[in-house]
């Protein structure tokens, strides 16, 4: 089955009638992909959440950001405007998994169909690592001229085109600006829908939500709306005496032309491809085995199962980056490799480039044999690392006043992270040393009582 074919089978023509009523950026594509039904979608995103062994809700967070962040801005907006209007993805997520119940159709009908929400890789949770290419662009711009010139209306079964028309502007904007009038009857509503859907010179495409009825309205009823524009439309309000308007009875059965069907060739022929989806966690190590971030979660959170030898540096980076202040005794990975298995607890070379990454040095030191600690390799930046440790401010601040010259780098090698978000001890040392300010800890920067006194 062709991609496209499948959109238009498995749309939700209630959800989509009622996106479409505020009007918004694009042709309604992004109201049309939102309410795919999806369920093999929505399966193998829970399916991959299941067995990845991160934290869920961090994770969700993180592919919203990282999912706006790559996406143009009209898309971004669209994303925002609709989570703030309904129950979104990541609150439906969170309390599916609360309830620990198998992930079949029965259940994803309960928690997300019924709940609006259609598919999950619309709203930016997507983790089969292809993320959104050319191919889907490509259907999306189908979808655009789709709905721009009628033939989605005449393709959906539950609709029926009624009138299409344009407006045209002379001499104002972009020669190539100009409106699409849409008027459709929908089954689902028994009501008709008037849009206008704008299509600007520079690509700034969007569209207005005009009005519905309950009647079949006439062409002269629908001229007299635009040329009134009671409903202001902002385009109207700037553009209505140089336009020119004209509506008529749709066709019975409207093509592309040969131009467009040959320009949204990729995205009309692109296949409809199914997610295969991984239900046991050995076939799902398998696959994603080579994805840094599964690869993190198992090795840390399994390390007598799965770590084989690996560099160990990459795993303990990357969690004391995200975790600077946990205790080291609650990190399972670390305390596996550090047992007398493995030879890294001996080596003082590896000591040395882990020693100032956790805040916990105590933690970290009972790991280490007395010894190993004593070693002239290690022994001075043990030391100055405990005196840079203290939790004795007063003590704390005369170091500082007694290293001056070297306090920036003292700061940046050697001082624990919870110093920086320390309003009474970063004060102290910007006193001293101005370029501390870049080292002000990101909690403390939200402080703007606090950041007020750093700019005077």
């Amino acid at each position: 089955m062709k991609q496209i074919d499948y959109i238009l089978n498995n749309i939700d023509i209630k959800s989509f009638l009622k996106d479409i009523t505020k009007g918004e950026v694009g042709w309604c594509e992004n109201e049309i992909r939102k309410n795919v039904k999806d369920y093999n979608d929505i399966e193998y995103q829970l399916n991959y959440l299941k067995f990845f062994k991160g934290n869920i809700s961090k994770t969700l967070n993180n592919m919203n950001n990282t999912y706006y962040n790559s996406l143009n801005a009209p898309k971004i907006e669209f994303l925002k405007f609709f989570e703030k209007k309904i129950p979104n993805a990541k609150i439906a997520i969170l309390k599916f998994f609360e309830k620990k119940i198998p992930i079949n159709k029965k259940n994803i009908d309960t928690y997300f169909i019924k709940k609006g929400i259609f598919n999950l890789s619309t709203w930016g949770y997507d983790f089969s690592n292809e993320g959104w290419g050319d191919e889907d662009y490509g259907v999306d711009d189908v979808l655009k001229h789709y709905i721009y010139d009628g033939i989605f209306f005449q393709k959906i079964k539950e609709f029926n085109l009624i009138y299409i028309g344009y407006i045209n502007f002379k001499g104002v904007g972009n020669d190539d600006d100009q409106y699409s009038i849409i008027c459709f009857h929908s089954n689902t509503d028994k009501k008709y829908h008037l849009l206008a859907l704008f299509l600007e010179g520079d690509g700034n495409d969007s569209y207005d939500y005009v009005r519905s009825f309950k009647s079949k309205p006439s062409i002269a009823a629908l001229e007299n709306i635009f040329k009134l524009n009671k409903e202001k439309l902002d385009f109207l309000l700037y553009w209505k005496k140089k336009s020119s308007i004209n509506i008529f009875e749709a066709s019975k059965n409207i093509k592309l032309s040969k131009y467009w069907s040959k320009e949204l060739k990729p995205g009309l022929n692109l296949e409809r491809k199914e997610k295969k989806v991984f239900k046991d966690e050995t076939l799902f190590y398998k696959n994603f085995k080579n994805d840094e971030v599964i690869k993190f979660n198992f090795v840390t959170k399994e390390p007598e199962k799965y770590f084989k030898n690996q560099d160990p540096l990459f795993f303990l980076d990357r969690h004391w980056k995200e975790n600077p202040l946990q205790k080291v005794k609650k990190f399972k990975f670390f305390n596996y490799i550090m047992s007398e298995k493995f030879k890294y607890r001996n080596d003082p070379n590896f000591i040395e480039k882990i020693l100032y990454s956790p805040d916990d040095l105590e933690g970290l030191l009972n790991l280490i044999p007395k010894k190993i600690q004593e070693s002239k390799k290690l022994s001075e930046e043990i030391r100055i690392l405990k005196m840079l440790r203290s939790k004795d401010k007063k003590f704390l601040i005369k170091v500082f006043k007694s290293n001056k010259d070297k306090l920036h780098t003292l700061a940046s090698h050697y001082m624990p992270k919870r110093i920086f978000d320390d309003p009474h001890l970063v004060m102290e040392m910007i006193k001293i040393d101005t370029n501390i300010i870049d080292l002000i800890g990101k909690k403390l920067k939200r402080n703007t009582k606090f950041m007020k006194k750093v700019w005077k």
